[in-house]
């Protein structure tokens, strides 16, 4: 079973922000006895590497659209699926135009690469089905991969944001549209879940 992405995405931003910036104390010759462990202690992301990562998190839901595409059933998942596409699709335009006016060149970096092929088992999951399974598959799917991104979000890309106009973006486009998403999920997830 593929473990959650969100503690991968966290995890590598972490490890991320760390390359980009972040500190390490210098090594002790003598042993020391093991302090209590601390919080992490939180390093911002580079703008550029919020954008991209960001980007490919749109990818991968564009990746699941066009699989959905085929293989939905429902008229309520085939409605999922078109709002997804359209959305994602607008959200990457508006991230594109960001970048353009910010003169930031969008490069994949080691956490949306990441995120890339840890998208890669759910959507093999997902085309070896079809009917009612594919469907509520597809929406276990949307919950989880919005859910996910919302913890990034909240946790690691509002923290890190400098540029007022991504911030803008993650607050008033971004974060708006994946909760929506979330919702409509949810929804359909408690209709297509099998009653005990």
């Amino acid at each position: 079973m593929p473990r959650r992405c969100f503690a991968f995405i966290l995890a590598a931003v972490a490890a991320v922000a760390a390359a980009c910036g972040g500190s390490r104390a210098p090594a002790s010759p003598e042993p020391k006895p093991t302090p209590a462990p601390r919080p992490p202690v939180f390093v911002p992301l580079p703008d550029a590497s919020t954008m991209a990562i960001v980007r490919m998190a749109n990818n991968v839901e564009l990746a699941y659209t066009i699989i959905a595409a085929r293989r939905a059933t429902t008229s309520s998942v085939k409605a999922l699926v078109r709002r997804e596409r359209t959305s994602h699709t607008a959200l990457n335009a508006s991230l594109e135009r960001i970048a353009k006016r910010l003169d930031v060149e969008l490069e994949d970096n080691e956490v949306s690469l990441l995120l890339r092929d840890q998208s890669l088992p759910r959507r093999d999951s997902l085309r070896a089905l079809s009917g009612r399974r594919f469907d509520s598959a597809y929406v276990d799917v949307a919950v989880r991969s919005h859910r996910e991104l919302l913890v990034a979000i909240d946790s690691v890309f509002l923290r890190s944001v400098k540029h007022p106009a991504l911030a803008a973006y993650l607050t008033d486009s971004l974060r708006p549209v994946i909760s929506a998403h979330l919702v409509q999920a949810e929804r359909l997830q408690s209709l297509l879940t099998p009653r005990q």
